[in-house]
Formats: structure tokens, C-alpha cells, sequence
């Protein structure tokens, strides 16, 4: 980096160089030859920045810490150092005119350098923040949403290329003028300043009055419709910190069940002590008193205004651990006790609410109904007794549906900068309007997602429509591996083909939110096992309900 640093000074002090003399220059055809000399400067800075990848990403890590962990597999594309490169040039130039015009207009040499310094200190730190927020402020209102949400960083970077080609017209416009007076003095360059600053500040002034009037339909937008301001605090409060056991793992690490363990119990990788200490642990009431606390935890998100992320990290675990449970009754030999095991999941699942602001709520609890699922047809107990029990499960299964929220409310809330005072005073226009745009976008694809949640078939990508693939596989998996479990317990064996849970268990064949066609499933026998098993699949993902035990267990 200090080597690099080095090569910029040199660079940039010849772009200085080339513009005192080209501008102190009365021969026009010399004058041609140094302001030459000056664009070949401004060509190498910007070379230089194109072969800079190493020094990108270390400014990058360190402007980003929390990436340090994949430092090795971050790699800057070159279509992004062209576009480096491609500004640094730009910025020589307007060094380049900045120069010549103060040296065209100051008889001595050192006078220029004091007005080239000036003119840089007043540009390149008051009026970059005016300019750059000014221009960021009214990009949000033109430039389109590329993503599902508009996401207020993609005005960043054009605004910062409007900036620097602001500038570079304003530098040539100065240029143009210095050729055709014949009156050069420091009030020419002072002229030049104060025009400058008065159009950036009219910039600025004109982003803060649309920025309050953004902030002013927001919000009044927001309590017509009802939404109200979600939050995803940083930090925890200190009743949800007490619930939190930082150490049980370290205190039992010789618990590894199937699911939230390191070992794959169904190739038998576990250590042999590891496996006798998980069989006796399992039922330990420790093991209970931390998944108390968990659901404790979990309960949190039932809070629609603020998530807390860890609650999400918890309630996952929470259900991997219970259907681990389920999984070691089943090896264990205690059959009675792995249906009111499961059992437990649906009071789980009505943690989140069925109407959740938070689309990665839907998201968790989709991932943790496909646990409990496959749980449930390959460990669940199918004495014809049960039926009953499995009846309403299934009739459970069949409200269950897709929801997307829009998170329009995430916009609501201002988020806290590590900002200096100034910064964040020229930073608000732009904060104001990136938030009304993203709020706009996110209510305006409200219809947009209710379709989308209705849809059998989705054909369309993005974040938004990724989810609702997800869910509605899962809904339709899902719900059709539950009627094959109650068709087998009524009738001993699976049916041939799906069309047969119709309409005593299904209200028709599903089909693949993926493809749109049917979903497929196929029956094979574990001889090991002496059992059938299912497998279900839409195309792009399966289910079974082949046990994951070695004979031995058995």
C-alpha cells in the first residue's frame, strides 16, 4: 500500500507540474505539448488504479471488518477496477484544468499552488459531501430498482459519476473562459469558486426541500395503509441476554445429535463415546432447562415491530434439537415417545406469526417445517391408533400458505450512521428520499406479491419469488408426504401412484412451483429395514421417508 501511495504522489505531483507549466505557458503549441504531458499523468493514475485489485480489497476490508473471515475468496471483478481507473483519470483532468487555470491567472507560481490547494480543500471536502448527497437525493426519484426492493446504495455509485462529470464540465467551462478573456487575476479564480459553489449548494438545497417532503408523504403514506416501523436491533436486550447460554456447548461437547451435531449418524461417522454420551444426555433435564430457554427466546419473535435475529438462530435450534430427540427415542427404542415429541412443533411454529412483517420469519419457518416434516414420515409411529392424531395434522397442514411480506416498514425507521456531525447534516436529503423510494418501490409490489402468493406456478426470479418457490414447495411436499404417512397407516402400504390420495386425502395433485409439473414419487423397500419408503420430489428438491438408521440401531 505505502508503495503504491508512493506512485499516486508521484503521479499526481506531475499532473501538477504539467498544469503550471501549460498554463504559464504563452506559446500555445508548448502550451498543447505540456497539457499533453498532463492527460498521459492523469492516463498512468488511472492505469495504475486498473492493476490496484490487492489495494481495493484491503481498503475494502478494512472499511468492512466483519468480511475479514472470507478475505480469501473475495476477488474484485475488472469490470469494477475499470471504473476506478476510468474516475481517477477523470480526477486528473480536473486536477489538470483546476491547475492550469489558477497558474493561467496568478503571476506567481506559488500563488497558484496556494489557489490549487484551496480549490481542491473546498471541492474535495465541503462541497464533495453538498454535491455528492445533493445529486444522491434526486438519483433515488430516476434511477430504476434493479432488485425486488429498491435497495438506496444503487444511486450511490452514479451519483458519484454525475459528481465527478459535474465537475469536469465546470473545469472545462473555466478552461474555455481563461482562453477567451484577456483579464486573468485572482478574481477570475475566485469567480469560478464562488459560480461553483453557489450551483452545488443550489443542488443540496433543492435535495433537502424534496428530501422533507419525502420524509412527510412517507410517513403519511405509511399511516394510511397501516404500516407500521419494523426494527432489527444490533444488540440484544438484556432479559433476552439472560436467556442466552453462551457456554453449553462448550459444557457438553460430546453431545452431537444427528441434526445440530458434526457427525452423519446415518454412516455411523459418530465417535463411540460421543454417541453414549448423546443417547444418555438427551433426556437429561439440563438438556430440557436449555431448550426452555430457547423457546423463551423464540417467543420474542412473535413481537411484529422489532426482530431480534438471534431469536431466529434459537428457534431453529430449538426444532433441530427436537427432532433430533424424536430421531434418539427412535434408536433408542422408546416408539411411545417420538409422537409427542413432534407433536410439540405446531405450538412451535405459532411463534411466528401467521402474518409476520418479516419475510426471513417465513423464510426460518419454512426451513424449520421441512425439518419437522421429514421428521415426522420417517420416525413417527404408524400404529393405525394414531390415525386420529395424523388426521389433524394433515388437515393442519392443508391451511398452511405462502406469505410475502414487503417490508415497507423496514424504511420507516432511520438508521443509525456512524457519521461526523457534518457528514450526517449533508447525508439527511439523501437518507430522507433513499427511504421513500424503498418504501414506494415496497408498498407499490404489494398487489404484485399477493398474486405471486397464489400463484401454482412461478416462473419468476428474484428475491421475492425465490421465497415464495421455497414456501410453496414446501406447502405442497410437504402436505402430500403427510397424506402418503395417513394413506399407509389406513391401507398397510403407500399407493402406486399420487392420484390416488384424491380427494380422501388431497383436493387434487400438486404440482412443482418450479416446473408446473406433477409432483413425482416413487416406492423402494430398505432391506436392511425390512421397510418401504417413499421418495417425493417437484424436480428440484425430495423428501423421503427412509429412516436414516444403520441396521445395527435397529
Amino acid at each position: 500500500m505505502s508503495t503504491l501511495i508512493t506512485v499516486y504522489a508521484i503521479i499526481f505531483i506531475g499532473i501538477l507540474f504539467t498544469a503550471f507549466m501549460a498554463g504559464n505557458s504563452p506559446i500555445r503549441k508548448r502550451a498543447l505539448l505540456w497539457s499533453t504531458a498532463g492527460v498521459v499523468c492523469s492516463v498512468l493514475a488511472g492505469i495504475t488504479t486498473f492493476f490496484s485489485k490487492e489495494a481495493v480489497k484491503e481498503i475494502l476490508l478494512k472499511q468492512k471488518p466483519h468480511l475479514a473471515f472470507m478475505a480469501d475468496k473475495i476477488t474484485i471483478p475488472s469490470t469494477v477496477m475499470l471504473q476506478l481507473g476510468l474516475t481517477v483519470f477523470c480526477c486528473g483532468i480536473i486536477l489538470f484544468l483546476w491547475s492550469c487555470n489558477c497558474r493561467k491567472n496568478c503571476s506567481k507560481w506559488y500563488w497558484a499552488l496556494l489557489w490549487s490547494i484551496g480549490i481542491a480543500f473546498l471541492t474535495g471536502h465541503l462541497l464533495f459531501l453538498v454535491q455528492y448527497y445533493g445529486i444522491a437525493a434526486w438519483a433515488n426519484f430516476f434511477i430504476p430498482a434493479k432488485q425486488d426492493v429498491f435497495e438506496p446504495d444503487l444511486s450511490m455509485l452514479p451519483a458519484f459519476y454525475i459528481m465527478i462529470g459535474v465537475n469536469l464540465i465546470f473545469a472545462l467551462a473555466w478552461s474555455w473562459h481563461s482562453v477567451k478573456t484577456a483579464k486573468h487575476s485572482w478574481k477570475n479564480i475566485l469567480a469560478f469558486a464562488g459560480i461553483f459553489t453557489v450551483f452545488v449548494s443550489l443542488i443540496w438545497l433543492s435535495a433537502l426541500g424534496v428530501g422533507k417532503w419525502a420524509e412527510n408523504a412517507m410517513e403519511s403514506k405509511a399511516a394510511a395503509l397501516g404500516i407500521a416501523p419494523l426494527k432489527t436491533p444490533q444488540d440484544d436486550p438484556d432479559e433476552l441476554k439472560k436467556l442466552n447460554d453462551f457456554n453449553f456447548i462448550t459444557r457438553h461437547a460430546k453431545y452431537n445429535p444427528p441434526r445440530s451435531g458434526r457427525y452423519d449418524w446415518s454412516k455411523d461417522t459418530i465417535p463411540a463415546d460421543e454417541r453414549e454420551y448423546t443417547m444418555k444426555f438427551f433426556t437429561s433435564p439440563e438438556l430440557e432447562a436449555h431448550l426452555a430457554n430457547l423457546k423463551k427466546s423464540a417467543a420474542y419473535i412473535s413481537r411484529k415491530d422489532v426482530l431480534y435475529l438471534s431469536t431466529l438462530q434459537h428457534f431453529r435450534s430449538l426444532v433441530r434439537h427436537r427432532a433430533d430427540i424424536a430421531e434418539l427415542y427412535c434408536r433408542t427404542d422408546q416408539k411411545e415417545k417420538i409422537l409427542p415429541e413432534l407433536l410439540k412443533y405446531p405450538g412451535l411454529e405459532s411463534l411466528i406469526p401467521a402474518d409476520t412483517p418479516f419475510l426471513i420469519c417465513e423464510l426460518v419457518r419454512t426451513a424449520t417445517r421441512n425439518i419437522w416434516v421429514s421428521t415426522l414420515i420417517q420416525y413417527g409411529p404408524e400404529d393405525k391408533s394414531h390415525l386420529p392424531t395424523y388426521r389433524k395434522l394433515l388437515d393442519w397442514s392443508k391451511k398452511w400458505q405462502v406469505h410475502l411480506p414487503c417490508e415497507a416498514g423496514f424504511y420507516l425507521t432511520v438508521p443509525v450512521e456512524n457519521k461526523e456531525r457534518i457528514a450526517a447534516f449533508f447525508y439527511a436529503p439523501y437518507l430522507n428520499t433513499a427511504r421513500y423510494r424503498g418504501f414506494s418501490d415496497a408498498v407499490n409490489k404489494i398487489p404484485a406479491l399477493k398474486k405471486l402468493e397464489q400463484q401454482e406456478v412461478i416462473k419468476e426470479n428474484g428475491m421475492f419469488a425465490n421465497a415464495a418457490k421455497r414456501q410453496r414447495s414446501m406447502i405442497v411436499q410437504g402436505r402430500t408426504a403427510l397424506a402418503l404417512k395417513v394413506y399407509k397407516i389406513e391401507h398397510g402400504k403407500y399407493p402406486g401412484k399420487l392420484s390416488e390420495l384424491v380427494p380422501n386425502y388431497l383436493p387434487g395433485e400438486y404440482v412443482s412451483p418450479s416446473t408446473g409439473r406433477k409432483l413425482d414419487h416413487s416406492v423402494k423397500r430398505d432391506n436392511a429395514a425390512g421397510e418401504e419408503y417413499f421418495i417425493l420430489s417437484d424436480g428440484k428438491s425430495s423428501i423421503s421417508s427412509k429412516k436414516q438408521l444403520l441396521s445395527h440401531f435397529l
